[in-house]
């Protein structure tokens, strides 16, 4: 995907990574549900459907990584799923009352198995869903046995391919995680370049794109470091660990050159000595991209590009010999990690806590989960209700849905509404189309490559997931019922609406749980976060690295956090224009005040010039005020206008910035 269309995208709050397209899972759930479908046609058995749905499935619960927890996690999905199958459609066989009974119930319990981490939500969501798909196929006993039987021979047969073919690499997506965050540095580099062209127009120099690469790269790095940390240290993981852990801390103090690079850029005329630097580093980090990649990531094709950095750095002093010396020494480092990666995850491991270390899951069901356990079954029993009451066809797509949308906080539930509703429309249209206008035979040829793009883009965008899972459960039922093209797709998209809408509606009308802080609060925060960071970048008095660095990654998570919440408000719509101007100006400037703290913390002399003292002494002043214990406090932040707050940023001289 061209980076620009992937910032379009990020800078309008549309989560998209494209490093993250699995073709090899794919691969595996094509096969898996083609090969069921061609069984089905074959013995005329439309009921055979059903092991078609529980191969696809099972690939989506599929959560990657060593054998052993893929392999625990695709089994509990195949037993809980074939139970389920057995138990709700004989419920709905005896009729509406044990049906909604029971599909309560179950949604009770499978919203409450979140509580028991990542996978068991994955788990659960597919035992919900599996659920009110059962409902729908009322059966008598032994005919649930049978729909139960069909269920487990389609998990049995999916997860025999997904053990056996086309084995990958386990920690794949950690790498092309780490991969990415040099990637979007060396793209984020490679723009300073055009803006240090002679006649660069003023376009270039938008708010939203600086603002767009910095919190993706904060993002990323942030996300990257969770996935890496909660590896284990053990002897299966040590490798892995130790060689992209080191990788992530590396990226971390890249950062700090390149926003000082991308400040000295738009704040002045670069020299040809920063010309060339910007374009070395450039080609380092895409460099150090393609290596991390590799299972064996070699140290010494970064001995070419450590040299080069080296050697720019010993010439004229000034900000970018600075910077090429902070690459320098991360890639040396990085260098020698790579040379030893089991003794370095032993010696990170000993000083920082792992990620399972830092939180201890719940054992007990806590208040946001009932809360979402309840929501979900009420939610569910909802659409169940109005299905049976329009008679429409194929319910279940109404319900799941509702399972799909429905999560434990509302601000994560309409951004989903809206993707579902987008993909469900465009899959069903495409849909509609091709079984209109194609024949049975490449009809059935279509559901192997649907079922791999399905699973294949599922961590890469949720909007092209769903599209891609509407044309193939679309085309399935055509396969297996008469009703052919416009009807199904259309029944599709009006249920996957109502459902969609059903669970947005539940989250924000059943038990609403406390709002988070609002964007007013969050902008505070990071007002305050960015002013220490400028306090401690321009003391004179030069601070511990560690100290700089926190202080650092404060600023930037508190502020990505609000520029997250921002976009998402300006998405909704709900607020008024001119609090979201004078947001995003704020937001903006703060950007502007971590790049010119990195440029001055890079800028220290010894001893200190007359205009570095005058800064200093302002900027301690102003972090005493936002250090100080008595302006935390609700009552001062509230005091603490966004009027005041971009008054004093415009204050600033922004020429020293």
């Amino acid at each position: 995907m061209p980076s620009a269309l992937a910032h379009w995208l990020g800078v309008r709050a549309i989560a998209i990574a494209p490093e993250q397209i699995a073709v090899r899972e794919g691969l595996r759930a094509g096969v898996a549900v083609g090969t069921v479908m061609i069984v089905a046609l074959y013995l005329n058995m439309p009921l055979m459907a059903w092991s078609a749905f529980a191969a696809f499935w099972t690939c989506l619960v599929d959560p990657g990584g060593l054998l052993r927890p893929r392999l625990e996690a695709m089994l509990k999905f195949g037993a809980s799923g074939t139970l389920i199958t057995g138990i709700m459609s004989a419920a709905s066989g005896y009729g509406t009352l044990t049906a909604f009974i029971g599909l309560g119930i179950c949604s009770f319990l499978c919203g409450l198995a979140r509580m028991r981490g990542a996978v068991a939500t994955q788990i659960s969501v597919l035992a919900a869903i599996v659920a009110v798909v059962a409902v729908c196929y009322p059966q008598t006993p032994m005919g649930a046995v049978h729909l139960s039987g069909l269920f487990v021979l389609g998990a049995a047969w999916a997860t025999c391919i997904c053990v056996l073919a086309w084995p990958v690499d386990p920690y794949a997506p950690q790498r092309q995680s780490c991969a990415a965050i040099f990637r979007e540095q060396a793209r984020m580099t490679r723009r300073l370049m055009s803006y240090m062209q002679p006649a660069a127009p003023e376009s270039l120099m938008q708010h939203d794109a600086i603002s767009a690469y910095r919190r993706d790269i904060r993002s990323r790095i942030e996300q990257a470091r969770a996935k890496v940390e909660i590896l284990s240290a053990g002897a299966t993981t040590s490798h892995t660990r130790g060689t992209l852990l080191p990788a992530v801390e590396a990226a971390d103090r890249i950062f700090i050159a390149l926003m000082a690079f991308e400040h000295a850029v738009l704040s002045g005329t670069p020299t040809p000595q920063a010309r060339r630097t910007v374009r070395l580093v450039a080609a380092t980090l895409q460099r150090v991209a393609q290596q991390i990649t590799h299972q064996h990531p070699r140290p010494e094709a970064l001995q070419k590009s450590i040299r080069f950095l080296t050697l720019l750095s010993q010439r004229e002093e000034d900000l970018f010999t600075k910077g090429a010396r902070i690459c320098a020494d991360a890639l040396r480092d990085l260098q020698a990690a790579w040379q030893s990666p089991a003794s370095a995850s032993r010696a990170e491991a000993g000083t920082r806590p792992t990620q399972t270390e830092k939180a201890v899951k719940p054992t007990i069901p806590t208040s946001m989960f009932v809360r979402h356990a309840a929501r979900l079954s009420v939610a569910v029993m909802v659409a169940y209700a109005i299905s049976l009451k329009l008679n429409l066809p194929y319910a279940y797509w109404a319900m799941m849905a509702v399972v799909v949308v429905t999560q434990p906080r509302v601000n994560t539930t309409l951004p989903r509404t809206i993707e579902r509703v987008v993909g469900s429309i465009a899959g069903g249209l495409l849909a509609a189309v091709m079984g209109v206008l194609l024949p049975m035979w490449s009809i059935l040829l279509l559901v192997f490559p649907l079922a791999a793009a399905t699973i294949a883009l599922r961590s890469v965008n949720y909007t092209l997931c769903v599209m891609f899972m509407t044309q193939l459960f679309v085309l399935v039922t055509d396969l297996v019922s008469p009703a052919l093209g416009w009807d199904v797709a259309l029944s599709r998209s009006i249920n996957n609406i109502m459902g969609s809408l059903v669970g947005l509606a539940g989250c924000l009308l059943l038990w609403p749980e406390r709002r988070g802080a609002p964007l007013s609060a969050q902008l505070v925060a990071a007002f305050k976060a960015n002013m220490r960071y400028a306090a401690l970048a321009t003391n004179p008095q030069q601070r511990d690295w560690q100290q700089i660095e926190q202080a650092r990654r404060d600023a930037g998570t508190t502020t990505t956090q609000a520029e997250i919440l921002y976009q998402q408000l300006r998405v909704e719509g709900l607020r008024r224009a001119e609090h979201l101007n004078i947001s995003g100006e704020i937001l903006f400037l703060l950007r502007k005040m971590a790049g010119a703290a990195s440029v001055w913390w890079l800028e220290q002399t010894s001893p200190a010039s007359a205009d570095a003292l005058q800064r200093a002494e302002l900027y301690a002043s102003l972090g005493e005020d936002f250090m100080n214990p008595g302006t935390n406090t609700p009552q001062a932040d509230t005091e603490l206008r966004l009027e005041k707050i971009l008054a004093l940023l415009r204050s600033l001289d922004l020429d020293t910035f």
